[in-house]
């Protein structure tokens, strides 16, 4: 196997964007019925709905425990529990091989904003007492999820989710360089567009917030430099479909790892204080939930 084959699997590059687009629906489909409902407007999805003989037992409603609140509330819930098997994958021996890590991160992903987003309707934007420090823990969880995410995938890993060092990203960088060589023939320009992709260097002594910034920026400029090399690729007509195809992935895996080599020490030092920021407040949204149903559950059956 080649070396660069030894990186994560990242699976369909199709799924995350199926993800998005169903959680952005999911998610504006909730927050307009709470609009609707909680405006008194004559008119909701729910109403609708109802004409056509579905969702008959639940009515408009104003409070957390009535109407389509109390079932979103649920289902948010076993959306923050499921999200969760990604923490299992990601740890157990025998689950390393289940699917792309990639598509786990994304589904936790998807389920936690989801989860947030239903939950946060479900409280019919009443917030107080200890179940309110559970609901600030859950915005700073899902918040700062998506920072996580963004400085995870900055590191790269093996097919088993491990990092790599930087030794192992050089070795992984000359195969790669060697199939460049070999596809790309003696044209010189298409061996420089590797070097069109890359990052700041010395990160290590930027503040926490700089580095951030300096992620951002740069991957954003990367993305017309990708389009550029792209275009020029498959406009040389002495290259088959093919080759095209595979040498744009190589140069482009070629250069996102210069700029993951660039990063990898800050990334590695910001996902540290991630975990201690995240961890504590997943920790206390978890606890305080657990509370909460079970003080639902123990009111509903004494009553």
């Amino acid at each position: 196997m080649a070396k660069h084959e030894q990186l994560v699997d990242e699976g369909s590059m199709a799924f995350p964007y199926i993800l998005v687009g169903i959680g952005a629906i999911l998610c504006v489909l909730a927050a307009m019925e709470s609009y609707l409902q909680l405006s008194d407007s004559p008119f909701s999805l729910l109403e609708l709905s109802h004409k056509y003989g579905y969702l008959l037992k639940y009515e408009k409603a104003v409070q957390p425990n009535k109407g389509l609140w109390h079932p979103l509330a649920w289902i948010g819930s076993a959306f923050f529990i499921i999200m969760m098997l990604y923490s299992v994958r990601k740890h157990l021996s025998f689950m390393q091989d289940v699917g792309p890590l990639r598509y786990w991160l994304d589904t936790h992903m998807f389920l936690g904003v989801v989860a947030t987003v239903f939950v946060t309707v479900h409280t019919t934007y009443k917030v107080g007492g200890l179940v309110s420090i559970s609901f600030w823990s859950m915005i700073l969880v899902a918040t700062s999820g998506i920072v996580g995410r963004y400085i995870y995938i900055q590191i790269p890993r093996n097919i088993q989710g491990r990092e790599l060092q930087i030794d192992q990203i050089q070795e992984i960088m000359e195969d790669i360089n060697g199939e460049i060589k070999k596809y790309a023939g003696d044209d010189q320009k298409i061996l420089r567009y590797f070097e069109l992709i890359s990052g700041p260097k010395q990160t290590e002594r930027r503040n926490v917030f700089r580095i951030i910034f300096l992620m951002f920026l740069n991957d954003f400029g990367n993305l017309g430099r990708t389009y550029r090399i792209r275009k020029a690729i498959y406009a040389n007509p002495e290259l088959p479909s093919g080759v095209k195809k595979r040498l744009f992935r190589l140069i482009k895996e070629k250069g996102e790892l210069i700029r993951s080599s660039n990063f990898l020490t800050a990334s590695q030092k910001l996902l540290h204080y991630w975990h201690v920021f995240h961890k504590p407040f997943a920790f206390i949204m978890f606890l305080i939930m657990f509370i909460h149903i079970a003080v639902y559950m123990v009111f509903k059956a004494g009553g």
